[in-house]
């Protein structure tokens, strides 16, 4: 999609992400900008209201519940700093209805990364599984309150060779403690894998638990939990075309 627009945008411009998973923000450095020219601004956010989709229009989503958005402008990668355009675009957002928090990288990189991590233990289990959120923590589920601890553990282990300076914030006991909150507070809702899965869209599992195998692999952690969760999304996406192209 970036490539698509990446011929009109320059020194001036101002591009905001938002999206689940992370890796996007690198992706587009290596394949658009390896050299610090005519370097657009980036604000990355983070959204935590409820949307669903309609079904049968891609263009169309509804808001279900309230919550919040927080954005932050990344370190600039042009060597001039931000344009004004980046100002002037989060003053913007900054006034939006929707509980915006304006705050600075460090803060929302750790809240990225926790999001991270429930949307990659919750979004594929409930994917695969077929169920709301709430199920994951049913009284009766110890099996799946087991998965959730080792799963947990797995990201703080890639966690604490990856940014290792985040290592409070980013323990297992924390994953896990904000993953089991997570579930909770969405408990009737269907994850937004489980709805492209239902829908036969492609998801965004290689933002997700793609970008933690990525990043295990990139510093030597064994990651066995997202690898398999990462095969059996693809998996699916891949029957569904099957059904689609048979032939």
């Amino acid at each position: 999609a970036f490539g698509r627009v990446r011929m009109r945008l320059g020194a001036q411009s101002t591009v905001v992400l938002l999206q689940n998973g992370m890796g996007v923000f690198e992706a587009i450095q290596r394949e658009f900008y390896t050299q610090p020219d005519n370097v657009p601004a980036f604000i990355v956010g983070t959204n935590a209201h409820g949307c669903l989709r309609a079904s049968g229009d891609e263009f169309v989503t509804r808001h279900t519940a309230m919550g919040s958005c927080t954005f932050a402008t990344r370190p600039a990668l042009a060597a001039c700093g931000a344009p004004d355009s980046a100002l002037e675009l989060m003053t913007a957002l900054a006034e939006l209805p929707l509980d915006v928090a304006v705050v600075n990288w460090s803060e929302l990189h750790v809240q990225l990364l926790l999001k991270l991590a429930a949307n990659a233990v919750i979004n594929p289990a409930t994917a695969l599984a077929g169920c709301h959120n709430g199920l994951m923590s049913s009284h009766d589920m110890s099996t799946m309150s087991g998965f959730m601890t080792l799963a947990c553990a797995e990201i703080a282990a890639i966690y604490a060779r990856a940014h290792p300076h985040l290592h409070e914030e980013l323990s297992a006991h924390a994953i896990e403690e904000y993953v089991t909150r997570i579930v909770q507070v969405t408990a009737q809702n269907r994850s937004s894998m489980l709805q492209d899965v239902a829908s036969g869209r492609p998801t965004e599992v290689d933002w997700i638990n793609g970008h933690l195998v990525r990043l295990a692999h990139q510093h030597g952690v064994s990651a066995p939990i997202n690898t398999a969760l990462l095969a059996l999304i693809k998996l699916r996406e891949a029957a569904f075309e099957k059904r689609l192209n048979p032939f």
